[in-house]
């Protein structure tokens, strides 16, 4: 970049030249002629600096507003980079805070499972009702155990799960939940008969129950599934008759309609 300091010295010379011209043909040394020229010349050349550095300023002015923009889309881009990093470290503080509470989970999970079947071989063994060493089962943890299971594709251990559940607390509030779970298992395991005596039994066992209507209409999907399509209508008529204002209905009438 040429400096203003430069630029100035540069004129100044080119001036003195000029002036040093003048005085040549002022002392009668030089021809008029070329004294006139020269004085054409001083003027072009210092309308030509004044030109240069009009430009040369503008440019400056260019560089200087280019540098400072640049400079603060750098701090802008740090700011954003260290706003992007604190929010990478929140995300990965949550990460590890999920992934301990998974690990926790599983150890509730598994725990549940041995005290329920240290429960179970116990009354096996005595013939009656047992207490493991650290006391009954919580119902909660026993049915979140359970869920966990299915929740994680373990449909065989989810299924011996709710079963346990239902032989420990038959008549909890989710007892008719646990028992629609076991149809669920069947039913994604490819067991559609199994399943169906699964989905009726919640109907038997817990009328009363909110998975009535849920359980009906798999039993008829069931049903369909194993091309027992009347029985599959009869099941799907009984869930819009009994339950006409439940989500279940209006899939059943869908179901009943492709059917028909």
């Amino acid at each position: 970049m040429i400096h203003r300091t430069s630029r100035a010295a540069s004129l100044f010379a080119a001036i003195g030249t000029a002036g040093a011209l003048m005085a040549l043909a002022t002392s009668g040394c030089a021809p008029g002629g070329y004294y006139n020229r020269s004085q054409g010349q001083l003027d072009s050349l210092v309308v030509t600096q004044a030109d240069m550095l009009r430009r040369i300023d503008r440019i400056e002015k260019k560089l200087e507003t280019t540098r400072e923009g640049v400079a603060g889309g750098r701090a802008s881009s740090d700011a954003r980079l260290g706003e992007l990093s604190q929010r990478l470290g929140v995300l990965e503080g949550k990460i590890e805070e999920s992934a301990e509470r998974f690990t926790q989970l599983n150890l509730k999970v598994d725990n549940v499972k041995q005290r329920l079947t240290a429960t179970d071989a116990a009354a096996g063994a005595t013939g009656q009702a047992a207490r493991d060493t650290s006391g009954r089962v919580d119902p909660e943890d026993a049915y979140s155990a359970a869920y966990a299971d299915i929740s994680a594709g373990r449909y065989d251990l989810a299924r011996d799960a709710f079963r346990l559940y239902l032989k420990h607390y038959p008549d909890t509030e989710v007892s008719d939940n646990a028992q629609y779970w076991i149809g669920e298992c069947l039913y994604a395991t490819g067991d559609f008969q199994g399943a169906i005596a699964e989905f009726k039994r919640v109907a038997e066992v817990y009328p009363k129950g909110d998975k009535v209507p849920a359980a009906l209409f798999k039993a008829g999907v069931s049903q369909a599934r194993l091309k027992h399509n009347e029985e599959a209508k009869k099941s799907f008529r009984l869930v819009i008759q009994r339950y006409p204002k439940s989500p279940e209905a209006a899939l059943a009438k869908e179901r009943l309609a492709q059917l028909l």
